[in-house]
């Protein structure tokens, strides 16, 4: 086998609690992981040496700060034999959406060259290379629908699904910078219980898995979205025309901007969308599903 091409699909963060500030200037949180369809491609060919990365963004950085190149490099001190690699990447996933994009890159290219030149190397080896390479790099390359986080996102556990879920995404082309999210955060009171915070989540998870979508509406948090709306109002407008319209579950993923809303059939989320063309908003709508 010479060319490998794989799927790298996107993620959500159904719920995201911010536990407490630690000493380093990290945060400690809790985090729902959820995979879903809307995915870009990986195609890799092996070379005889060097590497090359093209993409079909012209905007994408392809040099060394691009996560696919770093995990090429990370690869490269593992195995010094390490033959090249010529990539080409699809982009559907939005840059800097808060949907993982980048990370869900860099782990299922980790596992094509795992595959495609058939190296010996453990998967808790591979976890911790992943974890070098980005915060959620961990979470993709578990290959599992969803996953319960915390720490600093490092700890994981795989959760069961239950029935699949369909969204609406609210996209924007013009990203947030997760690291002015966290700066913008302003945090007041005592640390959160992870104990409490982990049962909430577990009763979350329940609701969702019987697509009993209104109660579970009334769990879910997302404590990095104060922050986010400061730095993009379009987005809390967004949410609130989407609730206006009768929507029960609707958030922003991980440090945003993206938005969306948690239905329990495809007909649903048509529904809304018709609805939301009378709506000036700034976003592209994507419809998706659990994946």
């Amino acid at each position: 086998m010479r060319t490998i091409t794989i799927r790298s699909p996107a993620k959500l963060n159904l719920h995201l609690r911010i536990l407490g500030k630690r000493p380093d200037g990290y945060h400690n949180l809790l985090t729902i992981f959820h995979r879903i369809s809307l995915a870009d491609t990986i195609r890799i060919q092996k070379k005889p040496k060097g590497f090359k990365l093209t993409t079909n963004v012209r905007c994408l950085e392809t040099g060394e700060d691009n996560l696919i190149t770093k995990a090429y490099r990370t690869l490269q001190k593992e195995f010094p034999a390490l033959g090249g690699a010529a990539v080409r990447l699809t982009k559907r996933i939005p840059m800097g959406g808060g949907l993982g994009g980048g990370s869900s890159n860099a782990a299922f290219f980790l596992l094509g060259m795992k595959k495609l030149f058939q190296l010996k190397i453990s998967f808790q080896k591979l976890l911790l290379l992943g974890k070098k390479i980005g915060a959620d790099v961990p979470f993709f390359l578990l290959e599992a629908p969803q996953a319960l986080a915390w720490g600093i996102g490092d700890k994981m556990k795989v959760t069961r699904v239950g029935k699949p879920l369909w969204f609406l995404l609210l996209v924007s082309e013009q990203g947030l910078n997760t690291q002015k999210v966290y700066q913008t955060l302003s945090w007041k009171g005592k640390p959160l219980s992870l104990t409490k915070e982990k049962r909430i989540a577990r009763i979350l998870r329940y609701f969702l898995g019987k697509q009993r979508i209104r109660e579970a509406a009334e769990l879910v948090r997302n404590d990095l979205e104060s922050s986010a709306f400061c730095l993009r109002p379009s987005i809390p407008k967004a949410i609130a025309a989407i609730q206006g319209l009768g929507t029960s579950f609707v958030r922003m993923t991980g440090s945003g901007p993206t938005v969306f809303a948690v239905f329990s059939s495809q007909k649903e989320v048509r529904d809304l969308s018709k609805k939301l063309k009378r709506c000036p908003i700034p976003f592209r709508k994507v419809i998706c599903h659990s994946f």
